[in-house]
């Protein structure tokens, strides 16, 4: 293929365009998520760097000293750094970043402490309720968001809008458009970051981010299915070997928080998902030659990953007969909560129920209602809601604590007994990574094979096609708790052959987009 790419495109130094599917916004993630874990580390940093090796790099933060009898981290912050508006960073911003998430209800993502205490301009100390071994994991990854801004501007500005420390600043963001980017030119930092400008298209849909990658628009896409795979390899992309991968975990989660509910009938969910659903087929249908089903929570790399905890075998009449002595001898309605990329899950799982006589509406919803909303129970609905979760290599315990137990974002998608939350805050307070391996195995048999409160649906590696002229390194996904990019990072170089010299594409397959 030898489409042309834009002028400035194809060196250091000009305008690296990627692109995006699905719905953008939301980017003060003390209050929600919301996507900022694709776009905020152009312009956030956190206080420090998490390589792909387990190791911390100090960024915001220059020491740390964890204090395991006392259960508190004290983080000593540089003195030099300023936000791209040229005011200094200082623990100020840093207590507002996470005091923040204790206001508005997502402080389980950095362990819910029972204060974050300013000692002078640049020290700060977190304590917790309990020793664990994840203080780091917690806190340093977070980004650092400005305190004066949040004053001025308000929360909704802060939701659409990034304002930080890095590299580069947000220009523009116009929903279901793009998101531009260009340099900051008061970044701290003695050193210059490798593109004058960035851009992520926002598309509709997969066809049409993988036809404007094919027409040389964009230099990066994911292939979502085979059928995509095999039409960008016979363009002529190359599969290269990967390295530890992200891998992307699809879930269902039945939300059974009310009693009239079928869902609310432990012996209903455990029916269709022990017995139920084709899981393997489900599968080969969304994820094609990299899906797999796992009973497991997580990614295959991951410590606490236990393959040998199997146990849901497809039994169709099996599944029938349980619905029947559960009350439900001729099925029931429910509904399935789905977005743009989870549709052909959501398809798959209708025509599954059907046969168990389960009669289910799809509805089409934003993927931040399904997890900001219906998993907390802040919106009350019933059903299942499609939802999924991308595993990074490192921070073990990271998706759990922002996600999979009763104080994180799955905290109203069912009721929690005590006996489970035992299981669960044994966890991130155990003395050892063997301990805590062990206590995460026997919650996820509980939580999974037991009660059926949440069902792993199936894992598949992520596939990231590059154009020639993007270089490895040369951005990162923030994915893994939010540590982002490192612009100290010897940069590669772009070609300096002309393009039509150089292989024109090739396949970055599997590889997690650290740096």
């Amino acid at each position: 293929m030898e489409a042309e790419f834009a002028e400035g495109q194809a060196h250091k130094g000009g305008k690296l365009t990627m692109g995006e599917t699905g719905d953008v916004g939301e980017f003060f993630s003390p209050y929600k998520q919301g996507t900022l874990v694709t776009y905020g580390w152009a312009v956030y940093e956190p206080l420090a760097w998490l390589s792909s090796d387990g190791t911390w790099t100090p960024c915001l933060a220059e020491s740390w000293e964890r204090d395991d009898e006392n259960f508190t981290l004290t983080v000593h912050l540089r003195k030099d750094v300023t936000f791209s508006g040229g005011e200094p960073m200082t623990a100020d911003d840093v207590v507002f970043s996470h005091a923040s998430r204790m206001e508005y209800g997502t402080a389980s993502t950095i362990g819910n402490p029972t204060s974050v205490e300013k000692i002078d301009d640049y020290t700060v100390v977190f304590t917790w309720p309990s020793f664990s071994l994840n203080y780091e994991v917690w806190v340093l990854g977070q980004y650092i968001y400005s305190q004066s801004k949040f004053e001025e501007k308000g929360l909704d500005w802060m939701l659409n809008n990034m304002y930080g420390t890095g590299p580069y600043v947000m220009d523009e963001f116009i929903p279901d458009v793009h998101i531009t980017f260009s340099r900051n030119e008061n970044y701290w930092q003695d050193v210059t970051p490798p593109y004058d400008e960035i851009e992520w298209i926002i598309y509709s849909d997969n066809t049409a981010m993988l036809a404007a990658f094919l027409n040389g628009e964009i230099g990066r896409c994911m292939a979502s299915n085979d059928a995509d795979r095999a039409m960008l390899e016979a363009a002529g992309y190359e599969e290269e070997i990967p390295t530890p991968a992200t891998e992307m975990q699809n879930i269902l989660v039945p939300l059974s928080i009310d009693e009239s509910d079928p869902f609310y009938n432990v012996d209903v969910r455990r029916a269709v998902y022990l017995h139920g659903i084709d899981w393997d087929s489900m599968a080969t249908v969304c994820g094609g030659m990299a899906g797999f089903h796992t009973d497991s929570l997580g990614a295959t790399g991951m410590s606490y990953y236990k393959p040998e905890i199997e146990q849901s075998e497809y039994n169709l009449e099996l599944a029938k007969q349980e619905l029947a002595d559960a009350g439900y001898p001729n099925g029931f309605s429910t509904k399935i909560y789905a977005n743009e990329m989870s549709n052909t899950m959501a398809t798959f799982l209708q025509a599954e129920l059907k046969k168990l006589n389960i009669e289910a509406e799809i509805e089409n919803v934003d993927y931040t209602v399904i997890q900001g909303e219906y998993l907390s129970g802040k919106a009350a609905t019933t059903g299942i809601c499609c939802w999924g979760l991308m595993n990074p290599p490192t921070i073990q315990l990271d998706r759990f604590i922002k996600h999979m137990n009763y104080t994180a974002t799955l905290g109203g998608s069912a009721i929690w007994t005590d006996e489970i939350k035992a299981l669960w805050d044994a966890t991130p307070t155990a003395k050892t990574q063997e301990e805590q391996d062990a206590n995460l195995y026997a919650y996820v048999e509980r939580y999974v094979l037991e009660d059926c409160q949440i069902w792993p649906a199936y894992n598949t590696v992520s596939g990231y096609y590059y154009a020639n002229w993007v270089k490895f390194g040369d951005y990162a996904n923030a994915s893994g708790g939010g540590s982002g990019y490192n612009p100290l990072i010897p940069r590669i170089s772009s070609p300096a052959e002309p393009l039509s010299a150089v292989p024109r594409y090739r396949l970055r397959f599997g590889r997690a987009l650290t740096i």
